[in-house]
């Protein structure tokens, strides 16, 4: 027997297993023998194991396909290892032992998948529960792999939202970076491996957040090499200006490349494009498009502790048109942009 299963086949790693086991079937009666099985599994694959160090995930993870044989084997619903598979999901590297001894992890798991969107939960839980392929769930529901891929990192983000205040996964810290919503506040930054936001403590939740989505690759790369906050925000109120210079019309899916049609977003004043292709979406709201304006951005460097407030429906020209200004708190420095309301195209910027 090689040092590696020695190390493995003691109690402390037993215990443990027993733990999981029962967590993962919520039958402590068969934990016993089913840790057993899984030590025994780990013994005869010993030599795979090339790192110690991952002992304790490779174990766990030779457990959860024990428990899951065990479960198929007797026609039951394995409802807890979809559990199991959410905490893998929402894993930063905690070791195995650290993360068993929390003992209300099931439940906030549980809590956890019952707050994700039904459309989320159904593809988490069809691909990591029951692993059906990315081909299989898109033939069920009906939509495209690349789809299925979206809905999957979408679930992901959404879980590991959830669940990262309770498992300390997220890092989180106040910028130097005033709110633009309402100048009162500094925005804090929220990084996780796969987005990185920004938003006000003192306003409503995504009332002038900014939400990059690093698992799109043009993204991931617009934001690559950028430590400073100002330097993120910066590149992405570039591109916005950029994309959204028209207005409503036509544009190119950033994941894709597919032509997506530019609209008004139906949730608040701004535009929003959506790929049938793939379904990602992208999206800014009409004090977002203001913010990337040079004029604005140049006010704002002269004075940080500025807000943009929407002072509702004029006309400009003849045209049906909204104002968004751009105003110091403390000096009485101000800008307005004047967008067309029809199609949010930028119309004027002055004084």
């Amino acid at each position: 027997m090689s040092e590696i299963a020695t190390g493995l086949w003691d109690d402390a790693a037993r215990r443990r297993l027993v733990r999981l086991c029962e967590r993962l079937t919520g039958d402590r009666h068969a934990a016993e023998d089913l840790a057993q099985e899984t030590l025994l599994e780990a013994w005869r694959n010993a030599h795979k194991l090339h790192d110690p160090t991952g002992a304790d995930h490779w174990l766990a993870a030779i457990a959860r396909n024990v428990c899951l044989r065990w479960a198929r084997s007797r026609g039951r619903e394995p409802a807890r290892l979809d559990v199991f598979e959410a905490g893998a999901l929402a894993d930063r590297g905690a070791d195995v032992e650290h993360e068993l001894e929390r003992s209300e992890l099931v439940e906030l798991l549980d809590g956890a998948l019952g707050s994700l969107t039904p459309e989320a939960r159904e593809v988490l839980v069809r691909r990591y529960v029951h692993e059906s392929t990315h081909a299989e769930i898109a033939a069920f529901l009906g939509v495209s792999e690349d789809a299925v891929s979206m809905r999957l990192s979408r679930g992901k983000v959404q879980l590991r939202r959830l669940l990262a205040p309770q498992l300390g996964g997220e890092d989180r810290r106040e910028t130097r970076i005033w709110c633009a919503g309402c100048g009162r506040r500094k925005l804090v930054q929220r990084k996780e491996a796969e987005a990185i936001s920004f938003h006000c403590p003192g306003c409503d939740v995504g009332s002038l957040s900014h939400h990059v989505d690093l698992t799109n690759p043009f993204f991931e790369r617009l934001v690559d090499g950028a430590a400073r906050p100002t330097t993120v925000l910066g590149r992405l109120a570039a591109w916005s200006r950029r994309y959204f210079a028209g207005g409503t019309g036509t544009g190119s899916c950033t994941a894709c490349g597919e032509q997506v049609e530019i609209g008004l977003d139906p949730e608040r004043p701004g535009l929003r494009a959506v790929c049938a292709s793939c379904e990602r979406s992208v999206s800014s709201s009409l004090r977002g498009l203001a913010c990337g304006l040079p004029e604005v951005r140049a006010l704002r460097r002269a004075h940080p502790r500025a807000r943009l407030v929407l002072l509702g429906d004029v006309e400009h020209e003849g045209v049906p048109s909204t104002v968004v200004r751009c105003e110091a708190l403390l000096a009485g420095a101000r800008i307005d942009a004047v967008f067309a309301r029809d199609n949010m195209r930028l119309l004027a910027v002055g004084s």
